[in-house]
Order: C-alpha cells, then sequence, then structure tokens
C-alpha cells in the first residue's frame, strides 16, 4: 500500500511538471514498472567520491573546454563555485563554465556542473526525490512520462539524458552528478550550429574524471 501511495503521488507530480515543459507523453505503464534494466549491472563503485568540500569540476580543464566546442581555450572561463566567495554555505559542489561567444556577456553560452548528495532515508522528500532510497521508482516513473528522456548505458549505477532541458544526470554510490552543457538561446550564432549537446555531457563527465 505504501508503495502504491508514493507511485501515485510520483505521477501526480511528474504529470504537473511534464504538463509545464510541454514534454508530456501518455503514461507508459511497462516503463513505470521497469526500475531495474536501466541501472548498470557492472557498475563497480565511485571513481571519485562524493565530499561536501570537494569540487564537481577538478579535474577538467579549459582546454578539454575548448576541445568540445573547437573554439581557443581563451574563449572559455570555468569558475568553481564551491572554492570562492560566491559559495552559499552548505551548498553543492558546483562549477560553472562560460564560453566567450557572442557580441556581449549576455549571448556567451553558459553550463554547469554540480554533484548532489543522496537525500538522507528519514529525510521528509527522502520516497519521492530522485535524490532518495526510491530513486529506481522516481527515474523510472520520469520517464514513463516524458518524450525527452533516454537511458545512457554504461554510466555509473544509471544514467539519462534529457533532450528537452540538455541535462544529463549520472547516478554514483551516494551521489548524482549533473551537467548543463554550455548553451545559449540568445546567441544565433551558436544556435544555428546544431551542437551535439548530449555527446559534450557525456565528454564532460569523462574529462572530469567520473566516468571512464
Amino acid at each position: 500500500m505504501q508503495t502504491i501511495k508514493i507511485i501515485t503521488t510520483l505521477i501526480i507530480i511528474s504529470i504537473m511538471t511534464t504538463s509545464c515543459l510541454g514534454d508530456r507523453k501518455a503514461v507508459n505503464v511497462s516503463e513505470i514498472n521497469d526500475t531495474s534494466s536501466f541501472v548498470n549491472e557492472d557498475f563497480k563503485g565511485n571513481l571519485i567520491n562524493f565530499s561536501k568540500d570537494g569540487s564537481a569540476c577538478q579535474n577538467i580543464s579549459t582546454a578539454d573546454m575548448a576541445s568540445m566546442y573547437n573554439v581557443s581555450e581563451d574563449k572559455v572561463e570555468m569558475l568553481d563555485v564551491s572554492k570562492s566567495d560566491r559559495r552559499v554555505p552548505n551548498s553543492n559542489p558546483t562549477c560553472q563554465f562560460y564560453l566567450k561567444l557572442g557580441a556581449t556577456d549576455f549571448e556567451w553560452p553558459i553550463g554547469s556542473m554540480s554533484l548532489i548528495p543522496d537525500i538522507e532515508k528519514d529525510s521528509y522528500s527522502a520516497e519521492l526525490s530522485m535524490y532518495g532510497e526510491n530513486w529506481e521508482e522516481v527515474w523510472a516513473l520520469d520517464k514513463s512520462i516524458s518524450k525527452s528522456i533516454e537511458w545512457i548505458d554504461d554510466m555509473g549505477r544509471a544514467a539519462y539524458w534529457n533532450e528537452s532541458k540538455k541535462d544529463l544526470y549520472v547516478r554514483f554510490k551516494g551521489y548524482t552528478l549533473f551537467i548543463s552543457p554550455p548553451r545559449s538561446a540568445v546567441n544565433k550564432v551558436e544556435t544555428a550550429k546544431n551542437r551535439d549537446y548530449k555527446s559534450i555531457a557525456i565528454n564532460m563527465a569523462k574529462a572530469a574524471g567520473f566516468v571512464n
């Protein structure tokens, strides 16, 4: 009965969210029930463990980002927010990336990389969160009602790409890696390039040392 209540609540929340984003599709019951096929059975453990005082980008470089976007390194700025005076106390390790492409900084493509720790089991939202104890059920539900989510094989414990939002989530033991590759909706030159943001996000995860 508890599981039914959890799933029902999740469906309501997810439908409300996807309706706002225009990403909703008819609920796929088989996908809701599939809470294991996307989990990586060959996962051997974290390459990088979570630390609240750690960095999300200690291994990735501006040269890496420049190579992914085929620009000169001087066009890339990287800010490790966790190590700067801009960090909010107790916030998650986060890095921001800026590509100095455009007439003004308003047009610069901007992206980020964050480490999001698991929610403690006894927390109020643990059962309903994609970062909680029932994360497999939450991920399966999100996939079942979204047109844009696709599983990515052989990354962490599990991973998915949201094409609509251009976001990558990779689940590890104890935390989730979130990557939003730099892009700009107002920079028409950049938009016209039709970059493969999924491949860029995956390469960012690899360059940062989270996956091989």
